[in-house]
C-alpha cells in the first residue's frame, strides 16, 4: 500500500522557517501530507483540528517548548507518536524524550533519507496500536468459543500464552513504553503491571544445556 492510499498526515513543530521548509519539501516528495507552525500552542489547536498521524517537533522554541509540547500530547493524545529534533547532541536528552515518551529523538543537522524511514515507522507504528485492540478481541472471541465446546486445560494454556505474545507486542510496538502498551491493550492502569509480575514469578527458571 503507497503512502498516498493512507491517511499519513505529519505536522512539523518549529520557529525556525528553513527547518519547516526543508522537512516539509522532503516529507511532501515522499507522499507525505503535511502541515506545519512555529510554536507549541498553535500546534495543540492544529492536532485538535486536523488529527495529524505524526508530530515532529523541535525541543528548543520560544513559548512552549518541545518537551512540555510532547508532555502536553501524552496527555491528551497518548496514541500519537512525536519525534524530537535538536541542534545538540545530546544523549542525557535523548533518554530524556524517550522516558517522556518520544517515539524517537532526531539530532540536527539530519538525513533526509532518514528522516523519511523514520516517519514512516512512526506512523505504521501508531496504525498497528490502534488495529490491535480489534484483533484482539477476535482471537480472544475465537478462544472463548473454542473454551465451550471442548478441550479446557489446552485453551487455558494457549489463551495465556497468547495473552504473553500480545502483551509483549504491544510493548514492543510502545518502545517499553508501559502506559502506553496498557492502552493500546485496552487494560487499567496496573493491569499490565501486575501481569508482567505474575508472569515473572511464575517462570519456569531455564537451564544451559552443557
Amino acid at each position: 500500500m503507497s503512502h498516498s492510499d493512507m491517511d499519513n498526515t505529519v505536522l512539523i513543530v518549529d520557529d525556525d522557517s528553513s527547518i519547516r521548509w526543508v522537512l516539509a519539501r522532503a516529507l511532501s516528495n515522499a507522499q507525505f501530507k503535511v502541515l506545519s507552525c512555529d510554536n507549541g500552542q498553535q500546534a495543540i489547536s492544529m492536532i485538535e483540528s486536523a488529527r495529524p498521524q505524526l508530530v515532529i517537533t523541535d525541543i528548543q522554541m520560544s513559548g512552549m517548548d518541545g518537551l512540555e509540547l510532547l508532555a502536553s500530547i501524552n496527555q491528551q493524545w497518548p496514541d500519537l507518536p512525536v519525534i524530537m529534533i535538536t541542534a545538540y547532541a545530546d544523549t542525557d536528552l535523548a533518554t530524556k524524550t524517550h522516558e517522556l515518551g518520544a517515539f524517537d529523538y532526531l539530532p540536527k543537522p539530519f538525513d533526509i533519507n532518514h528522516v523519511i524511514k523514520l516517519c514512516q515507522r512512526a506512523v505504521d507504528s501508531k496504525r498497528e496500536r490502534q488495529e490491535l485492540p480489534l484483533w484482539l478481541q477476535q482471537i480472544e472471541k475465537k478462544i472463548d468459543s473454542e473454551y465451550h465446546q471442548g478441550n479446557s486445560e489446552i485453551l487455558i494454556e494457549m489463551q495465556q500464552q497468547f495473552e504473553e505474545f500480545v502483551v509483549e507486542s504491544a510493548l514492543r510496538l510502545t518502545q517499553g513504553h508501559k502506559q502506553k502498551a496498557s492502552k493500546v491493550l485496552g487494560w487499567g492502569r496496573n493491569t499490565l503491571t501486575r501481569k508482567l509480575k505474575y508472569w515473572q514469578e511464575h517462570s519456569e527458571p531455564r537451564t544451559e544445556e552443557e
